[in-house]
C-alpha cells in the first residue's frame, strides 16, 4: 500500500514538471506530444490499406492477369507507401523535437533551481538539509530530467501506437478487441510487476556481490596473503568468500527461475488469446462476415499489441526508478521563492523572484550594531551576542580574534548575508531590513576568504563585482592595481585570457594569484563599504608587503573592515576590534591596546615572538670555539 501511495506521488511529480515545462514553452510542448500522436494515428491507415490490398489481391488474383491485378492494387499500394514515407519523417522530427525539448526543459528547470539557490538566506543555505535537497534538486534538473522527457515520449510513442492497434482491431470486431485488450492488461501487469521484483532483487545481488568482489580481490592483493599465512588463515577467508559467492549464486538462480515462470506465463496467455481470437474470427469466413484481409491484419495487430506489452515495460520501469529523484526536484520548485522583502514581516511575505522592494540606502554609510545576537539553527550557545558596534564613513576597522570567535559570523551579518536573532542593524539610522536589500549591497564590497576561483576569462573575474562595468578595460585595470594583481594581465595573455585550466590555454593561478583577483573584484565596486575577510590568507610574504602598498589606494574613501588574522594588517587601521567567544572584548588602536595589555596585546606579542628571528652562534675563525 505504502509503495503504492509513493508511486502515484512520483507520478505526481511528473506531471507536475511536464505542466511546469509547458506553461513556459507551449509551443514547443505541443509539437513535442503531437508527433507520437500522428505516428499512432498512422497505424489505422496503413491496417485498413494493408487490409484493402491483401481483400483485393485474393479476391481478384484467380481472374486478372499480373498487370490489371497491379492497377487494381496500385492504389493501396501507393497509399501504404506514402504511410511509410511519412513515418519516416515524423520519426525524423521526433528526433529533433525531442532533443530541443529535452535541451531547454533542462535548461529552464537548473535556472529555476539556480534562482531559488540565488535568493535564499545564506544561513539556511548553509544548513545541512536544506544544502541537500537543493543538491538533490540540482542533481534531478539534470541528467534525471533528460532521462525522464526520454521515457515519457517513449512511452507515448508506443501509448499512441497502441491506441491505434486497439482502435483497428475493435473496428474489426469488438469481441476480439475486448480479449486483446484483457490478454493485453493481464501480460502487462505481470511483466511490470517481474520488472520491479528484479530492480528490488538486484539490490540485494549488489550487495552479495560487492561482498564476494571485495573478498576475491583480498584473496590476491599481496598485503593480504602475507598476514594470513602468518596467521594460517588462508582457508577461512576462502571459506567465506565461497559462501558468499554460494549466497549470490543462489539469489541469481532464483531470479532467473522467477523470470522464466513469468516468461512462460506471460506466452501461455498470449498465445492462447492469438488462436482464440483467430478461431473466432475464423469462424466467421463461412458466412463471409470475416474476410481474409480482416483475419491476416487482426492477427499482425494483435501480436503487435503482445509486442507493445513487452516494449512500454522498459520506460514505465525507468521511471519508476527515478521517480524519487524527480519528486525531489518538484517539491522543491513548489516551494514559493523565498524573497527578501522589506521589513521584518516580509522575509516570506513575496512570492516573486524579481527585485525586492525597501528603502535605499543613505550616502553616508554609517552602520550601527545595537546590541546584536546571532544563534546558528540547533546551536546550543549563541554565536554572537550583545555586539555593540558603529562603523563610521571613511575609518578603517580591524576585526581580529581567535578562531570561532565570531568574526566571520560578524561579517556576513555586516553585509546583510544573515539576519540578526537579536538586536539590529542600521545604516544611516534605518534598519537594514527596512532596505532594499539588492540596493543595499549594492552599496558593499567583499573579498572573503574562501574566495571563488571563476575559470573563466580575466575579465569576468574582475568584472563579476560590478557586471555593469565588464566591457571598461579601465576601470577593470585600476582594480587589477588595487588588488595588487596587474601583472595577472601579462599573464594571462590580456583581459580576455583565460584563468584556470578548464579550457585550452587557460592558465592556472596559485593561491595568491587568485586571492589577489577576489581583492580586484572588490576594488572594482565603487561602494562605500569594503570588507576584506583575511586578505592575505594565501600570500606570500612578497606579495603581502605588494598588497600592503595598494592598501591605502583602496580604502581611500571607503568604510573598510579588515578581518585580519596576522596582526601586522591591524597597526593600519584607525581600530582594532577584539573578538572572544562572541563577544567584543575591547577595542582601540593599536597603541592604546598595547598599552591596556589585554587580549590584542598577548595576541600580538605571540606573533611578534614566532616571527622574531635569532641570530645564529657565531663560527670562528679557522673553525675553532669561542668561551
Amino acid at each position: 500500500m505504502q509503495d503504492g501511495s509513493q508511486t502515484a506521488a512520483h507520478a505526481r511529480a511528473m506531471a507536475e514538471l511536464l505542466l511546469r515545462i509547458g506553461r513556459k514553452q507551449p509551443l514547443q510542448g505541443v509539437a513535442w506530444l503531437a508527433v507520437p500522436l500522428l505516428l499512432g494515428a498512422l497505424v489505422v491507415p496503413g491496417y485498413a490499406a494493408e487490409r484493402k490490398l491483401i481483400d483485393t489481391v485474393v479476391g481478384a488474383a484467380a481472374g486478372q492477369d499480373g498487370s490489371s491485378l497491379l492497377r487494381t492494387v496500385w492504389p493501396y499500394l501507393a497509399w501504404l507507401f506514402a504511410i511509410a514515407l511519412l513515418r519516416t519523417g515524423l520519426g525524423s522530427l521526433q528526433a529533433v523535437l525531442d532533443v530541443r525539448m529535452r535541451e531547454r526543459a533542462s535548461r529552464q528547470l537548473q535556472a529555476e533551481v539556480h534562482e531559488r539557490a540565488g535568493r535564499v538566506r545564506l544561513e539556511r543555505l548553509e544548513e545541512a538539509a536544506y544544502f541537500d535537497r537543493l543538491r538533490r534538486a540540482q542533481e534531478a534538473a539534470g541528467s534525471d530530467l533528460l532521462g525522464m522527457l526520454q521515457q515519457v515520449l517513449a512511452f507515448l510513442r508506443l501509448l499512441c501506437e497502441l491506441g491505434g492497434v486497439l482502435l483497428v482491431v475493435f473496428a474489426v470486431h469488438p469481441s476480439v478487441g475486448s480479449l486483446l485488450v484483457l490478454v493485453f492488461a493481464l501480460s502487462m501487469g505481470i511483466r511490470l510487476e517481474a520488472d520491479i521484483g528484479v530492480r528490488q532483487q538486484n539490490r540485494e545481488l549488489t550487495r552479495e556481490g560487492r561482498q564476494a568482489d571485495y573478498l576475491r580481490e583480498e584473496l590476491t592483493q599481496p598485503r593480504t596473503i602475507k598476514e594470513l599465512r602468518l596467521y594460517r588463515s588462508m582457508e577461512l577467508l576462502i571459506g567465506i568468500w565461497s559462501r558468499s559467492m554460494r549466497r549470490s549464486l543462489a539469489l541469481r538462480m532464483n531470479a532467473r527461475r522467477r523470470e522464466i515462470r513469468r516468461g512462460v506465463l506471460i506466452s501461455a496467455i498470449q498465445i492462447a488469446g492469438l488462436f482464440g481470437g483467430i478461431v473466432w474470427l475464423a469462424l466467421g469466413l463461412r458466412d463471409g462476415g470475416v474476410t481474409a484481409g480482416i483475419l491476416v491484419v487482426t492477427f499482425q495487430a494483435m501480436r503487435q499489441a503482445y509486442g507493445l506489452s513487452a516494449s512500454m515495460v522498459f520506460p514505465l520501469s525507468k521511471l519508476y526508478a527515478m521517480g524519487a529523484k524527480l519528486a525531489d526536484l518538484a517539491a522543491y520548485l513548489r516551494e514559493p521563492p523565498e524573497a527578501e522583502g522589506a521589513g521584518r514581516a516580509g522575509r516570506n511575505a513575496a512570492t516573486s523572484l524579481s527585485e525586492p522592494v525597501g528603502g535605499v540606502p543613505g550616502s553616508a554609510g554609517r552602520i550601527v550594531f545595537e546590541d546584536v545576537g546571532f544563534r546558528y539553527a540547533g546551536a546550543a550557545v549563541p554565536a554572537l551576542r550583545g555586539i555593540r558596534l558603529t562603523l563610521t564613513p571613511g575609518e578603517t576597522v580591524a576585526l581580529v580574534g581567535d578562531n570561532g570567535a565570531g568574526k566571520s559570523t560578524l561579517v556576513k551579518l555586516l553585509l546583510g548575508l544573515y539576519r540578526p536573532t537579536s538586536g539590529r542593524i542600521t545604516w544611516d539610522g534605518a534598519d537594514y531590513h527596512t532596505l532594499n536589500p539588492v540596493r543595499l549591497r549594492q552599496a558593499m564590497a567583499a573579498a572573503f576568504q574562501d574566495f571563488v576561483r571563476y575559470e573563466t576569462t580575466l575579465r569576468d573575474n574582475v568584472g563579476f563585482g560590478s557586471p555593469e562595468l565588464l566591457q571598461d578595460d579601465a576601470r577593470l585595470r585600476e582594480a587589477l592595481d588595487a588588488g595588487g594583481a596587474r601583472s595577472l594581465e601579462r599573464l594571462a595573455g590580456g583581459l580576455d585570457g583565460r584563468t584556470g585550466q578548464l579550457a585550452a590555454g587557460g592558465r592556472e593561478l596559485s593561491g595568491g594569484q587568485w586571492q589577489r583577483l577576489a581583492i580586484a573584484r572588490a576594488a572594482l565596486r565603487d561602494s562605500p563599504l569594503l570588507v576584506l575577510d583575511e586578505p592575505t590568507a594565501a600570500l606570500d610574504p612578497e606579495q603581502e608587503t605588494e598588497l600592503f602598498r595598494s592598501f591605502r589606494s583602496l580604502a581611500a574613501g571607503r568604510t573598510v573592515l579588515v578581518v585580519a588574522h596576522r596582526l601586522g594588517w591591524a597597526r593600519f587601521a584607525d581600530r582594532i576590534v577584539v573578538l572572544r567567544e562572541g563577544e567584543i572584548v575591547e577595542q582601540g588602536d593599536h597603541e592604546t591596546l598595547l598599552i591596556a595589555n589585554g587580549p590584542y596585546a598577548a595576541m600580538f606579542r605571540a606573533q611578534a615572538e614566532w616571527y622574531r628571528q635569532e641570530a645564529p652562534p657565531a663560527a670562528s675563525a679557522g673553525g675553532g670555539s669561542t668561551a
